[in-house]
């Protein structure tokens, strides 16, 4: 049986763009089959096998025929295949033409719409592309022209009412501004470019027919960009957002609806994020829970693994009356009072009582630096696996960690050389403890901040502002 494939618009680029419908398809699919302009952020939440056929201005690595080819191959494989291409898939984007090879090979599939960048990458940089006192009609045109060379109607482009957009233009600049002036538009029609719209490098310049080649050559903004032409170009420097952390991208390790990338994303930074090791399960045995003693928590996720071992004997949380639970720090005091458990206290070796049993629980390699002289029990629950990162780190203005876990992670699974660039990088450390584990690991750069999310966010501003 043929699997479905979903033709998903992505956005223009911020992947909180993205619909609810193409978020569940992205949640339920098999491979996701991606463009260049997709943004990365937006693929790392999804387990699928992620498959890049980006093509880059005048090469592409995989040809529309063979792309075409991957989607019936893989649908006749029974897979669900997530087609993820940028904007609308039907907006410039050949999604019409992948539908229509999918029809013809009768192929399921479906159409999933995304915001095409025509529309909302201008309203990122504050144009709306209608507008009662400018354009009561606008017009999307591709800067592209098909092999058979065949021109634009110049004529009938330069003399329609309101906004005009193109796109994928810019190679066409020069072309497109002459042209529209020889055909009778007047050299004082305002334009604007938007460069890389709704994503982190979001960068737009304005300026007339006449002079906006001269302006985007000495600002070097280059494509991806749109090319907008209209009166509405003139409300740019009104509408244009102005949030206090726009333009920054910062790496944050990835968490589910992770509530420190909303906070920072509100503030108008772009967030990214890098992989968290890999948990394996282990077999363990249980203690003897009528004998009683002190139940040591070294982290959250390993006495998770223990509930989840004694629910599958039948046995809940009702069994550990007899012990004292404690907390190895702050964080994992707090996480056991979100599951329903208050900890006694907090760990101090000095006051562990070995006339009853002492039982640690947490990570396999973890386990061994709370190890004592007097004999206790050591409950490895999991075993965490470093995970190789795959991120350009001169693209990100600064790193965000929330715990000494999340530093290790990222620096573990990172080259020689990556390592060499996090220690210039500007690290903004939750907490001492996550201070001291950067130090630890030679980055130079550390910003220690209370730990919550607004002493983040005011710090982040406060280091850029200067």
């Amino acid at each position: 049986m043929n699997g479905l494939v979903s033709l998903i618009g992505a956005g223009p680029g911020n992947p909180e763009l993205l619909t609810l419908l193409g978020k569940r398809r992205l949640e339920e699919a098999d491979v996701i089959v991606y463009d260049r302009l997709v943004n990365p952020a937006m693929l790392a939440p999804y387990a699928a096998e992620k498959i890049d056929v980006g093509k880059l201005p005048l090469h592409h690595k995989v040809s529309q025929y063979q792309i075409n080819d991957m989607l019936v191959d893989l649908s006749k494989a029974g897979k669900r295949v997530a087609r993820l291409k940028a904007g609308d898939p039907y907006v410039f984007g050949r999604g019409g033409e992948e539908g229509q090879y999918l029809s013809k090979n009768k192929i399921p599939f479906e159409v999933v719409p995304g915001l095409t960048s025509a529309i909302a990458g201008l309203a990122a940089a504050g144009i709306p592309i209608t507008h009662r006192d400018f354009a009561s009609s606008f017009h999307v045109i591709t800067g592209h022209r098909k092999s058979n060379g065949k021109e634009l109607d110049w004529e009938n482009i330069a003399h329609q009412e309101g906004t005009i957009v193109f796109l994928m233009g810019m190679a066409q600049l020069p072309t497109i501004t002459q042209e529209l002036m020889a055909h009778g538009m007047a050299d004082t029609t305002p334009v604007a470019v938007v460069q890389w719209a709704t994503h982190w490098k979001q960068r737009a310049v304005s300026s007339d027919l006449a002079n906006i080649v001269k302006l985007v050559e000495e600002t070097k903004i280059t494509s991806p960009a749109l090319i907008v032409v209209g009166g509405v170009v003139q409300l740019m420097g009104d509408l244009q957002p102005h949030q206090p952390l726009q333009g920054l991208h910062l790496l944050i390790p990835y968490k589910q609806d992770s509530k420190l990338c909303n906070a920072l994303q509100d503030e108008g930074a772009a967030v990214n994020f890098f992989d968290r090791r890999v948990k394996r399960p282990l077999a363990f045995d249980l203690p003897d829970f009528n004998a009683g003693g002190t139940l040591i928590v070294i982290d959250f996720a390993a006495f998770h693994y223990f509930q989840e071992r004694l629910l599958t004997m039948g046995i809940d949380n009702r069994a550990l009356t007899n012990w004292k639970l404690v907390a190895c720090n702050h964080i994992v005091k707090y996480r056991l009072q979100q599951d329903g458990l208050l900890a006694d206290e907090l760990y101090d070796p000095q006051k562990l009582d070995y006339q009853r049993p002492v039982v640690f629980i947490g990570e396999k390699t973890a386990l061994t630096s709370y190890k004592p002289a007097i004999k206790a029990d050591y409950l490895a629950t999991y075993q965490s696996e470093t995970v190789d990162q795959s991120i350009d780190l001169n693209a990100f203005h600064g790193i965000v960690f929330p715990s000494s876990a999340a530093v290790a992670d990222l620096y573990t699974g990172c080259t020689s050389d990556e390592q060499e660039l996090m220690r210039h990088m500007r690290c903004f450390a939750m907490g001492q403890t996550v201070a001291d584990e950067c130090q630890k690991r030679g980055l130079q750069n550390v910003i220690e901040v209370k730990p919550s999310y607004d002493n983040v966010i005011q710090t982040v501003r406060k280091v850029f502002a200067r």
